[in-house]
């Protein structure tokens, strides 16, 4: 028995069969969708390029791996941005946990359509973008949890931080004007003084 549409089983059963590897990212600024080539197609009432123009075009899709012990599902995959300035603005913080989804498909070679139903290989979010800038070259590279991740998570409570505060209260910037924050604030707990009476 198989996970894929009988239509696209079929094809991927041939001798020769074009496939290809589809991305969707909705990060906070702009919906992206990517193919690993040149083409242009529709699946899923959503149109996937080989180019964006803001966001640039897809140089690697890693391997998908199932994770093992405290690790989840994940890949990662790296974007060729049109500008150094594009590059900077997709690894910023805000787009963390932004919704990622990876689809293995085939096209008929003659007609240019998507054959069945594309299978949706992950649907998870991006865990940490890699920022890699040098002469003359620049990329981000993405890696991608499953949502299982979020189980892994150990860390309880609020931090003294501007995004943690904002989970809570998310009009509120109080913490983005706070800096040189030297001695350790206990929230949500009793902790020793530092002055000592005897």
């Amino acid at each position: 028995m198989t996970v894929l549409a009988p239509a696209l089983d079929a094809e991927l059963s041939k001798d020769r069969a074009t496939i290809f590897g589809a991305v969707g990212i909705d990060f906070a600024a702009k919906s992206v969708r990517l193919l690993d080539g040149s083409a242009v197609i529709t699946f899923g009432g959503e149109k996937f390029r080989g180019d964006d123009p803001d966001y640039g075009s897809l140089q690697s899709i890693d391997d998908f791996t199932d994770g093992a012990g405290d690790e989840a599902p994940g890949f990662s995959f790296t974007l060729l941005p049109p500008s150094a300035e594009a590059a900077l603005a997709m690894s910023l913080p805000g787009d963390q946990g932004a919704r990622v989804r990876l689809w293995l498909g085939a096209r008929d070679d003659y007609t240019g359509q998507v054959i069945a139903t594309p299978l949706l290989l992950s649907d998870a979010e991006i865990d940490v973008a890699t920022l890699e800038i040098g002469p003359g070259e620049h990329s981000v590279s993405f890696d991608v949890v499953g949502g299982m991740e979020r189980f892994f998570q150990s860390e309880e409570g609020m931090t003294l931080s501007p995004t943690s505060h904002k989970e809570y209260w998310p009009d509120e910037l109080g913490l983005d004007f706070v800096t040189g924050v030297t001695e350790p604030v206990y929230w949500g707990m009793n902790h020793q003084s530092a002055v000592q009476t005897g």
